[in-house]
């Protein structure tokens, strides 16, 4: 639903739903928030994400042909468990047993990665950053709603984007050394928003109403991928 937002025929769509949100009762304003999860299902969701980032980072180094990209992208994998680790202690925090907080999360995520997985080890570390920096930038809109017992906890621990930026920084070296790689990067970069896209969806709470869901969802969702596309630009691509 959300990845069509952003389709041509799909924007005029989203207007008319907007006005007739207002008209119908502009008292009855929708918030993101209000779409928010539940806080075992935030908190499992994201730290599942986190460790298969990990995961990810640490392959990344381990396949990488030199020892500086090695122990640069070595720091990713351990600012993404840090990640994990931190969400997880949530979890503990509101006594919600953590590996029946994520277990739901096991089959979708590992087919997300399936069909986002890239054919060689740029694409797969140009996924990573691409999907990663969308998908914090979403939790990050989600974690106001938290309850004020957690919600400091992991507004603070969404906050750092270092891991973000060293993977940037790993691509711009990688498509300096090789400027080819920049037209086969621009179009993978926009074959995985649709993807990520959903992926961010599936965490939000159903609504019946589909106007409603496209007044509430529709400007944050035009946000995220403003902010993806300045990152495609930052690197030359177009996303």
């Amino acid at each position: 639903m959300v990845a069509s937002l952003f389709r041509k025929s799909g924007r005029s769509s989203i207007s008319g739903s907007r006005s007739r949100s207002r008209v119908a009762d502009a008292s009855a304003r929708v918030e993101f928030t209000d779409f928010a999860p539940s806080p075992d299902v935030f908190l499992g969701q994201s730290a599942y994400l986190f460790l298969r980032y990990a995961e990810s980072a640490a392959r990344h180094a381990h396949d990488a042909t030199d020892l500086e990209t090695e122990s640069t992208l070595a720091i990713v994998a351990e600012e993404c468990f840090v990640r994990f680790s931190t969400l997880a202690a949530n979890l503990d925090k509101l006594k919600v047993d953590r590996l029946a907080a994520m277990s739901p999360f096991i089959a979708p995520t590992r087919e997300f990665e399936r069909r986002t997985r890239g054919r060689n080890w740029v694409e797969r570390l140009a996924c990573t950053w691409v999907t990663m920096a969308f998908l914090q930038d979403f939790w990050r809109r989600l974690a106001p709603g938290l309850p004020a017992k957690i919600r400091a906890d992991v507004i603070a621990a969404l906050d750092n984007d270092r891991m973000i930026d060293v993977l940037r920084t790993e691509l711009e070296r990688r498509i300096a050394l090789e400027p080819g790689l920049r037209p086969t990067l621009a179009l993978w970069s926009r074959r995985l928003i649709g993807d990520t896209m959903l992926m961010a969806e599936s965490a939000l709470i159903p609504s019946a109403d589909r106007a409603t869901r496209a007044d509430g969802l529709g400007t944050v969702f035009t946000e995220l991928i403003t902010s993806h596309s300045l990152r495609m630009d930052a690197l030359g691509l177009t996303a």
